[in-house]
């Protein structure tokens, strides 16, 4: 008799053979809690499938799934759920890890959610050190859809960065997937979808799931496993169709906050492609974003002055 997991990580992969094994190390080693862990290798070119099928050969726990082409993080996350077996689906990207004691801790709160989610530990991957907890000020609370769509200041991390605990039902009752069209933004656009729908979030704010920041905080080097690009086109597509499709059932407060962040996007789109430029020292396309984009003038304007203040000049 196959008793079925509590949890399946689903975890994709693109050439990060030199990382996935602490991901999936991780997951197996929780205590207290039965997990699979599904990789979905996105037609990797380092011979990270084979790595992992070979590492793993005698482990049933893990099941190691092959596309024949890329097609990016959403598609192959999707591809993970249909294979998922377990109560709940746990995101788990593979350049990440989740703490010791992580998916009890979350599970405490299963009878009230269907959507549970903790405080991010940012890591520094050049570095190779611990930077902090991503939110700040923030208690264990229920979550509402207001609370991911309000837009955050730049260089400030929303809601749309959790990787939560889903309960696998309410996904497959409610058809919920990620847009595989969307590379920038995915999760905000999946986690909305979730609480348009009436799923339950609770968040916990322990930060027990570690990220591997795409420019490390005290290196300032972008990490060598970042996939993130700066077309946030498909985004606001993405937004715009969600939000048209429930304004209707909206309060004033949340539509307003739905038009905020389409206005912040592109700001916030601006700055995060400087940032990538200066970590891979690309002169010539910060000159290109300094020169063509207001947001970045007003970012760098901003804290130049800061820098002028604080000197006492």
């Amino acid at each position: 008799m196959t008793i079925e997991p509590t949890v399946s990580a689903v975890i994709p992969t693109f050439n990060t053979r030199d990382c996935v094994k602490a991901a999936i190390d991780s997951a197996l080693n929780q205590q207290g809690v039965s997990v699979e862990v599904i990789v979905v290798d996105d037609a990797s070119k380092d011979g990270t499938a084979d790595f992992v099928a070979q590492t793993y050969a005698t482990d049933g726990r893990v099941k190691v799934l092959r596309r024949a082409q890329n097609g990016g993080p959403s598609a192959a996350r999707n591809i993970g759920f249909r294979a998922a077996s377990g109560t709940w689906i746990g995101l788990l990207d593979a350049d990440d890890v989740w703490q010791p004691g992580r998916l009890a801790k979350l599970l405490d709160h299963a009878h009230e959610a269907d959507f549970i989610a903790d405080n991010i530990m940012g890591y520094d991957v050049v570095a190779r050190a611990f930077t902090g907890p991503i939110y700040k000020g923030l208690s264990d609370r229920p979550l509402h859809l207001i609370d991911f769509i309000l837009p955050s200041a730049a260089d400030r991390h929303d809601f749309g960065y959790l990787q939560p605990l889903l309960r696998r039902s309410f996904l497959t009752q409610h058809g919920i997937a990620y847009r595989e069209d969307v590379r920038v933004g995915e999760d905000l656009i999946f986690n909305l979808d979730i609480l348009s729908r009436g799923g339950r979030a609770y968040y916990v704010d322990d930060p027990l799931y570690v990220y591997a920041m795409p420019v490390g905080q005290i290196s300032r080097a972008a990490s060598p496993y970042s996939r993130s690009t700066a077309d946030t086109q498909p985004l606001k597509a993405a937004l715009t169709e969600l939000w048209q499709g429930i304004e209707n059932r909206l309060s004033p407060a949340e539509n307003e906050a739905f038009a905020q962040r389409l206005q912040s996007l592109t700001r916030e789109a601006a700055i995060a492609a400087f940032h990538r430029a200066r970590a891979k020292s690309d002169y010539l396309e910060m000159a290109r974003l300094f020169a063509t984009r207001p947001a970045v003038r007003e970012k760098i304007g901003a804290r130049l002055k800061a820098s002028w203040l604080g000197s006492g000049a």
